[in-house]
């Protein structure tokens, strides 16, 4: 897998929130709303996800990644491409 392409985006969510981005994969698939997050122990991503509702209880609430990666390495690999061009946009929006 390469990552061809990311896209960095503002947001007006609070902290943690620092950014939301789109990533391309080998030039063929794209992973829209991936959330750059500041957490206590350090930077990291959050995949697009989606709310289920129990059929049991309606107000009970949970989420599920709409896409995710399959192993840590994918993951520690797409978290440095995605804050690096993070990175890259902070310093050029100065």
């Amino acid at each position: 897998m390469e990552i061809t392409e990311v896209k960095i985006f503002k947001t007006n969510l609070k902290a943690p929130v620092l950014a939301r981005a789109n990533v391309v994969l080998n030039d063929y698939l794209i992973i829209r709303g991936i959330t750059l997050i500041e957490g206590k122990n350090g930077r990291f991503i959050s995949m697009p996800s989606r709310m289920l509702r129990s059929k049991e209880d309606s107000s009970k609430k949970s989420y599920r990644d709409v896409c995710h990666p399959l192993n840590n390495d994918i993951r520690a690999e797409m978290t440095e491409t995605i804050f690096k061009a993070y990175d890259e946009y902070v310093k050029a929006e100065n």
